[in-house]
C-alpha cells in the first residue's frame, strides 16, 4: 500500500507538480483510479506532502441510473476521508448536440472548465494562491502507453507524439509513475485492511 504512496510522492518531487502548502483539487470519477487517488491525496495531505485538499466529480448524465451511482459513490468517499466535495452535473449529450462536436471531447472540456472553477473557489475559500493550487488527475502509466498509440493511430501534427505530460497548466498527473494494476493492488490492499 505504502509502494504507491512513495511513488506518487517520488513523482511529486521528481517533477515539481505541487508544492507542500498547495490547495490539490482531486478529480474522481468513481472509477478504481480516481477512487485510489482520492485515497492517495488524504494520505499526501494528512502527512504535509500538500495543502488543502478538495475533490470534484462531474456527473456527464450518459450514463442513466449508473452515473447518479457513482455520483453517490464519490459523495460517501469525501466523507469517509473528510475531503470537501464540489459535484457538477451536466447535460453532455446535450451539450454536445447544440454545439455539434463530439461526446468526448465535450466531457472532457467541461470536466477541465468545471475544475478549474472549484479550483478558483477553493483557494479563495482557503486563502491559498490560484498560481500554486493544483488539479490532480488519475492518469496513470497505461494511460500514457494509450494516449502515444491513438495519436499515432489518428495522426497528429508536430509535437503530437509527445507523451502525456507531468503537468500541463495547473493539471498534473502524479500516478503516471504506476499503473492500474499497481493502483487496483493498493485498493484491494486497503479494502483488506478494513
Amino acid at each position: 500500500m505504502t509502494d504507491v504512496l512513495e511513488k506518487a510522492r517520488a513523482t511529486i518531487a521528481a517533477h515539481d507538480l505541487a508544492a507542500p502548502d498547495a490547495a490539490v483539487l482531486l478529480m474522481v470519477s468513481g472509477g478504481s483510479a480516481s477512487t485510489a487517488l482520492a485515497y492517495l491525496g488524504a494520505a499526501l495531505r494528512e502527512a504535509g506532502d500538500v495543502g488543502p485538499v478538495a475533490m470534484l466529480h462531474v456527473n456527464h448524465q450518459l450514463r442513466g441510473e449508473d452515473a447518479d451511482g457513482d455520483e453517490r459513490f464519490v459523495a460517501a468517499l469525501a466523507e469517509a476521508l473528510d475531503i470537501p466535495l464540489f459535484i457538477c452535473s451536466i447535460d453532455i449529450a446535450a451539450e454536445a448536440e447544440r454545439s455539434r462536436e463530439n461526446v468526448e471531447a465535450v466531457a472532457r472540456r467541461e470536466r477541465y472548465l468545471a475544475a478549474n472553477e472549484a479550483l478558483r473557489s477553493m483557494c479563495q475559500h482557503e486563502g491559498r494562491p490560484l498560481s500554486e493550487a493544483r488539479i490532480f488527475t488519475a492518469h496513470t502509466a497505461d494511460d500514457r502507453v494509450e494516449n502515444f498509440y491513438m495519436r499515432s493511430i489518428v495522426g497528429t501534427g508536430p509535437g503530437g507524439f509527445r507523451s502525456m505530460l507531468y503537468r500541463n497548466g495547473p493539471v498534473v498527473r502524479p500516478l503516471l509513475d504506476v499503473t492500474r494494476d499497481d493502483l487496483r493492488d493498493f485498493l484491494s490492499a486497503r479494502e483488506a485492511a478494513g
